[in-house]
């Protein structure tokens, strides 16, 4: 007997699949996001909820930030999500979190979590933390 799984799919996890023109990812998102797949995708699920207001608060928190320390931490989490996942993903990843309307810093929380284990602290996820 096969038990069929239902998962909500996020506008994010959406785009991404479509990026890498591979429908298994949506099923198998394992493969192509990680050890920490579930993390993101349940961060992806969570961008679909924000309000504009929501998204205009973390906007500003993200521009708050020092550029030298946003560039800085931006290149650790995506050296962090390369290691773990490779340079495809991990670039199909970043365009997908950005291209699928997320706030400023989307794309970034996205990397922060796919090498999370790799980070010594997550920078930008924090920004989506409290409303």
């Amino acid at each position: 007997m096969e038990i069929a799984t239902f998962m909500k799919i996020s506008t994010t996890h959406k785009e991404f699949s479509d990026r890498l023109n591979d429908q298994t990812a949506l099923e198998y998102p394992e493969h192509f996001l990680g050890p920490n797949w579930k993390d993101v995708l349940n961060f992806w699920i969570y961008l679909d909820t924000l309000s504009v207001e929501d998204f205009r608060l973390i906007i500003n928190r993200f521009w708050d930030v020092c550029a030298d320390a946003r560039v800085s931490a931006r290149d650790k989490a995506f050296k962090a999500a390369e290691a773990t996942i490779g340079n495809d993903y991990t670039n199909m990843a970043l365009s997908a979190a950005a291209a699928a309307d997320g706030p400023a810093g989307s794309s970034y929380a996205t990397l922060d979590l796919i090498g999370s284990h790799k980070l010594e602290s997550l920078k930008f996820l924090p920004l989506f933390l409290t409303k």
